[in-house]
Protein backbone atom coordinates (compact mmCIF):
# COMPACT_ATOMS: atom_id res chain seq x y z
CA UNK A 1 0.00 0.00 0.00
CA UNK A 2 2.08 3.18 -1.41
CA UNK A 3 2.86 5.74 1.16
CA UNK A 4 1.58 3.64 4.21
CA UNK A 5 5.24 2.95 5.58
CA UNK A 6 6.95 6.34 4.22
CA UNK A 7 5.11 8.42 6.19
CA UNK A 8 5.68 7.25 8.91
CA UNK A 9 9.06 7.11 7.91
CA UNK A 10 9.14 10.77 7.02
CA UNK A 11 8.47 12.00 10.10
CA UNK A 12 10.80 9.85 11.91
CA UNK A 13 13.71 11.45 9.83
CA UNK A 14 13.29 14.76 10.39
CA UNK A 15 10.68 15.38 13.60
CA UNK A 16 12.40 14.54 14.28
CA UNK A 17 11.94 15.09 13.47
CA UNK A 18 20.50 16.12 13.14
CA UNK A 19 26.51 14.57 11.34
CA UNK A 20 28.84 14.31 8.77
CA UNK A 21 30.93 10.64 9.45
CA UNK A 22 28.50 9.34 11.64
CA UNK A 23 29.39 10.06 15.10
CA UNK A 24 27.78 13.23 16.24
CA UNK A 25 29.44 16.24 18.69
CA UNK A 26 27.49 18.63 20.16
CA UNK A 27 28.88 21.90 18.50
CA UNK A 28 30.32 24.82 20.60
CA UNK A 29 29.91 27.02 17.46
CA UNK A 30 28.10 30.29 17.38
CA UNK A 31 25.86 28.12 14.43
CA UNK A 32 25.30 25.62 17.80
CA UNK A 33 21.51 23.91 16.98
CA UNK A 34 19.38 23.09 19.95
CA UNK A 35 16.75 20.83 18.92
CA UNK A 36 13.57 22.25 20.88
CA UNK A 37 11.76 19.25 23.50
CA UNK A 38 8.16 19.27 22.29
CA UNK A 39 4.72 17.74 21.71
CA UNK A 40 2.84 18.51 18.27
CA UNK A 41 0.09 17.30 16.23
CA UNK A 42 -0.11 17.14 12.97
CA UNK A 43 -3.07 16.76 10.94
CA UNK A 44 -2.25 14.82 7.14
CA UNK A 45 -4.47 15.26 4.06
CA UNK A 46 -4.36 13.86 0.49
CA UNK A 47 -3.30 16.84 -1.58
CA UNK A 48 -3.14 15.48 -4.97
CA UNK A 49 -3.91 12.64 -7.20
CA UNK A 50 -2.71 11.66 -10.46
CA UNK A 51 -4.20 9.79 -13.08
CA UNK A 52 -3.97 6.14 -12.85
CA UNK A 53 -2.90 6.43 -9.26
CA UNK A 54 -5.12 3.65 -6.40
CA UNK A 55 -5.09 6.11 -4.22
CA UNK A 56 -8.14 7.80 -3.84
CA UNK A 57 -7.97 9.51 -0.50
CA UNK A 58 -5.49 9.83 2.82
CA UNK A 59 -6.22 11.45 6.18
CA UNK A 60 -5.94 11.82 9.76
CA UNK A 61 -3.30 12.96 12.52
CA UNK A 62 -0.23 12.25 13.77
CA UNK A 63 0.77 13.14 17.67
CA UNK A 64 4.80 13.67 17.95
CA UNK A 65 6.71 13.70 20.86
CA UNK A 66 10.34 14.46 20.73
CA UNK A 67 12.77 15.42 24.09
CA UNK A 68 15.83 15.74 25.36
CA UNK A 69 16.86 13.48 28.20
CA UNK A 70 20.47 13.28 29.73
CA UNK A 71 21.79 10.58 27.60
CA UNK A 72 20.06 11.19 23.94
CA UNK A 73 17.00 12.08 22.48
CA UNK A 74 13.50 10.43 23.11
CA UNK A 75 10.90 10.03 19.97
CA UNK A 76 7.18 8.98 19.85
CA UNK A 77 5.32 8.96 16.76
CA UNK A 78 1.63 7.97 16.86
CA UNK A 79 -0.16 7.69 13.37
CA UNK A 80 -3.70 7.27 12.66
CA UNK A 81 -4.83 7.19 9.33
CA UNK A 82 -7.41 6.34 6.93
CA UNK A 83 -6.67 5.26 3.08
CA UNK A 84 -9.59 4.94 0.30
CA UNK A 85 -8.20 2.86 -2.82
CA UNK A 86 -9.76 2.50 -5.92
CA UNK A 87 -11.79 -1.23 -6.52
CA UNK A 88 -10.53 -2.38 -1.99
CA UNK A 89 -12.14 -1.68 0.64
CA UNK A 90 -10.77 1.33 3.09
CA UNK A 91 -8.01 0.90 5.44
CA UNK A 92 -7.42 2.66 8.96
CA UNK A 93 -4.05 2.36 9.39
CA UNK A 94 -2.38 2.83 13.17
CA UNK A 95 1.14 3.31 14.39
CA UNK A 96 3.48 3.80 17.12
CA UNK A 97 6.68 4.43 16.81
CA UNK A 98 9.47 5.10 19.51
CA UNK A 99 13.10 5.47 19.76
CA UNK A 100 15.90 6.56 21.83
CA UNK A 101 19.36 7.99 19.90
CA UNK A 102 22.20 8.71 21.96
CA UNK A 103 24.17 12.13 21.71
CA UNK A 104 26.80 10.50 20.21
CA UNK A 105 24.91 9.20 17.04
CA UNK A 106 26.34 6.14 17.66
CA UNK A 107 23.60 3.90 18.59
CA UNK A 108 19.35 3.66 18.22
CA UNK A 109 16.69 1.51 20.11
CA UNK A 110 13.45 1.15 17.95
CA UNK A 111 10.35 -0.34 18.40
CA UNK A 112 7.63 0.08 16.21
CA UNK A 113 3.76 -1.70 16.28
CA UNK A 114 1.41 -0.87 13.29
CA UNK A 115 -2.78 -2.17 12.96
CA UNK A 116 -4.48 -2.33 9.54
CA UNK A 117 -8.15 -2.45 10.62
CA UNK A 118 -7.52 -3.27 13.82
CA UNK A 119 -5.73 -6.16 13.24
CA UNK A 120 -1.75 -6.44 14.27
CA UNK A 121 -0.25 -5.72 10.92
CA UNK A 122 3.69 -5.30 11.86
CA UNK A 123 5.96 -5.06 14.52
CA UNK A 124 9.71 -4.20 14.59
CA UNK A 125 11.96 -3.95 17.40
CA UNK A 126 15.85 -3.61 17.43
CA UNK A 127 18.79 -2.12 18.02
CA UNK A 128 21.51 0.04 15.72
CA UNK A 129 25.06 0.58 16.01
CA UNK A 130 27.87 2.75 14.17
CA UNK A 131 31.19 3.91 14.77
CA UNK A 132 33.24 6.16 12.92
CA UNK A 133 35.22 4.40 10.14
CA UNK A 134 33.98 1.22 10.65
CA UNK A 135 30.57 -0.56 9.36
CA UNK A 136 27.83 -0.92 12.07
CA UNK A 137 24.77 -2.97 11.86
CA UNK A 138 21.36 -2.53 12.74
CA UNK A 139 20.23 -5.40 14.68
CA UNK A 140 15.57 -6.64 14.71
CA UNK A 141 15.21 -8.73 17.94
CA UNK A 142 11.62 -8.73 16.38
CA UNK A 143 11.52 -10.00 13.80
CA UNK A 144 14.74 -12.07 15.26
CA UNK A 145 15.54 -13.06 11.43
CA UNK A 146 16.41 -9.55 10.04
CA UNK A 147 19.87 -7.36 9.85
CA UNK A 148 21.18 -4.52 8.00
CA UNK A 149 25.15 -3.51 7.18
CA UNK A 150 25.34 0.07 7.83
CA UNK A 151 28.30 2.32 7.00
CA UNK A 152 30.17 3.77 9.67
CA UNK A 153 28.66 7.66 7.92
CA UNK A 154 25.22 6.37 8.44
CA UNK A 155 23.17 8.63 10.48
CA UNK A 156 20.24 8.60 13.14
CA UNK A 157 17.17 11.09 12.77
CA UNK A 158 18.05 13.27 15.19
CA UNK A 159 21.30 13.53 14.12
CA UNK A 160 20.36 13.94 10.21
CA UNK A 161 17.75 16.59 11.36
CA UNK A 162 20.92 18.35 13.06
CA UNK A 163 23.00 17.99 10.09
CA UNK A 164 20.57 19.79 7.88
CA UNK A 165 20.54 22.54 9.94
CA UNK A 166 23.96 23.07 10.49
CA UNK A 167 24.32 22.89 6.61
CA UNK A 168 21.62 25.14 6.09
CA UNK A 169 23.54 27.63 9.18
CA UNK A 170 26.64 27.76 6.75
CA UNK A 171 24.82 28.36 3.42
CA UNK A 172 25.42 24.88 1.98
CA UNK A 173 23.09 23.75 -0.55
CA UNK A 174 23.21 19.98 -1.06
CA UNK A 175 23.26 17.12 1.85
CA UNK A 176 23.71 13.64 0.66
CA UNK A 177 23.48 10.91 3.65
CA UNK A 178 22.58 7.44 4.23
CA UNK A 179 19.63 7.29 7.25
CA UNK A 180 18.63 4.54 9.33
CA UNK A 181 15.30 5.14 11.32
CA UNK A 182 14.13 1.61 11.81
CA UNK A 183 10.94 2.47 11.20
CA UNK A 184 10.44 0.01 8.81
CA UNK A 185 12.10 -3.55 7.42
CA UNK A 186 13.32 -1.84 4.58
CA UNK A 187 16.69 -0.58 5.99
CA UNK A 188 18.05 2.48 5.61
CA UNK A 189 18.15 5.27 2.66
CA UNK A 190 19.57 7.37 0.73
CA UNK A 191 18.57 10.86 1.02
CA UNK A 192 19.72 13.38 -1.02
CA UNK A 193 18.53 17.18 0.40
CA UNK A 194 18.75 20.53 -2.20
CA UNK A 195 18.53 22.81 0.72
CA UNK A 196 16.37 26.45 -0.76
CA UNK A 197 15.88 29.98 1.00
CA UNK A 198 15.63 31.20 4.71
CA UNK A 199 11.91 31.61 5.85
CA UNK A 200 11.78 34.46 8.17
CA UNK A 201 9.91 34.22 11.62
CA UNK A 202 6.27 33.80 10.82
CA UNK A 203 4.12 33.84 14.40
CA UNK A 204 1.51 31.98 14.12
CA UNK A 205 -1.23 33.28 16.78
CA UNK A 206 -2.41 30.00 17.20
CA UNK A 207 0.57 28.41 18.00
CA UNK A 208 3.65 28.76 20.74
CA UNK A 209 5.68 31.49 19.67
CA UNK A 210 8.77 30.19 21.26
CA UNK A 211 8.71 27.00 19.05
CA UNK A 212 7.58 28.45 15.92
CA UNK A 213 8.09 31.86 15.88
CA UNK A 214 11.74 31.50 14.24
CA UNK A 215 13.01 31.48 11.04
CA UNK A 216 14.05 28.56 9.12
CA UNK A 217 14.34 26.96 5.58
CA UNK A 218 12.84 26.13 2.72
CA UNK A 219 13.93 22.03 2.07
CA UNK A 220 13.31 19.50 -0.25
CA UNK A 221 14.24 15.75 0.19
CA UNK A 222 14.35 12.78 -1.92
CA UNK A 223 14.43 9.29 -0.79
CA UNK A 224 16.06 6.56 -2.53
CA UNK A 225 16.53 2.60 -1.26
CA UNK A 226 19.97 1.48 -1.14
CA UNK A 227 19.09 -2.34 -1.77
CA UNK A 228 17.71 -3.61 -5.11
CA UNK A 229 18.39 -1.91 -8.18
CA UNK A 230 21.20 0.37 -7.64
CA UNK A 231 20.68 1.77 -11.08
CA UNK A 232 17.23 2.94 -10.62
CA UNK A 233 17.31 6.61 -10.43
CA UNK A 234 14.03 7.18 -9.28
CA UNK A 235 13.17 8.35 -5.81
CA UNK A 236 10.83 6.11 -4.03
CA UNK A 237 9.19 9.29 -2.52
CA UNK A 238 9.98 12.88 -2.11
CA UNK A 239 9.46 15.58 0.53
CA UNK A 240 9.28 19.59 0.73
CA UNK A 241 9.39 21.24 4.13
CA UNK A 242 9.86 24.46 6.10
CA UNK A 243 12.20 23.28 8.95
CA UNK A 244 12.58 25.49 11.42
CA UNK A 245 16.07 26.17 12.97
CA UNK A 246 14.82 24.64 16.64
CA UNK A 247 13.98 21.36 14.57
CA UNK A 248 10.46 22.13 14.36
CA UNK A 249 8.71 21.15 10.59
CA UNK A 250 6.02 23.68 10.33
CA UNK A 251 4.48 22.21 7.39
CA UNK A 252 5.42 19.11 4.62
CA UNK A 253 4.05 17.93 1.14
CA UNK A 254 5.38 14.32 0.89
CA UNK A 255 5.28 13.25 -3.16
CA UNK A 256 4.92 9.46 -4.01
CA UNK A 257 4.97 10.60 -7.54
CA UNK A 258 1.34 9.33 -8.49
CA UNK A 259 -0.38 11.09 -5.24
CA UNK A 260 0.85 13.83 -2.85
CA UNK A 261 -0.15 14.36 1.37
CA UNK A 262 0.42 17.25 3.25
CA UNK A 263 1.95 17.21 7.10
CA UNK A 264 0.56 20.82 8.75
CA UNK A 265 1.24 21.78 12.15
CA UNK A 266 -1.80 22.05 13.99
CA UNK A 267 -1.00 22.49 18.08
CA UNK A 268 2.34 22.42 19.99
CA UNK A 269 3.38 22.65 23.18
CA UNK A 270 7.02 22.36 25.22
CA UNK A 271 7.98 19.61 26.97
CA UNK A 272 10.22 19.85 30.31
CA UNK A 273 13.65 18.37 29.99
CA UNK A 274 15.05 16.24 33.05
CA UNK A 275 17.46 18.56 35.15
CA UNK A 276 20.45 16.24 34.16
CA UNK A 277 23.70 16.51 36.54
CA UNK A 278 21.86 17.81 39.46
CA UNK A 279 21.37 15.89 42.66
Amino acid sequence: MSGKCSLMRRSVYLLCAAVVGGVFVLPTSAHAVDLASHKAIYDIRMKSTQTGSQVLDVRGKMLFTFKKSCDGWISNHKFALDYEYTGTSPLAVESNFTSFEDFGGKSLNFSSNRTTNGEPDQQLRGLATVSSGAKGIARFSIPEDLSFNLTGATLFPAAHTIRLIEAAQKGEKLVNAQVFDGSDDKGPVEINAVIGKKTLPQPDMKLDKSLVGGSGWLMRLAVFPTTGDESQPISDYEMTMNLLENGVIKDMTVDYHNFSVTQKLVAIEPLKEDKCGVE
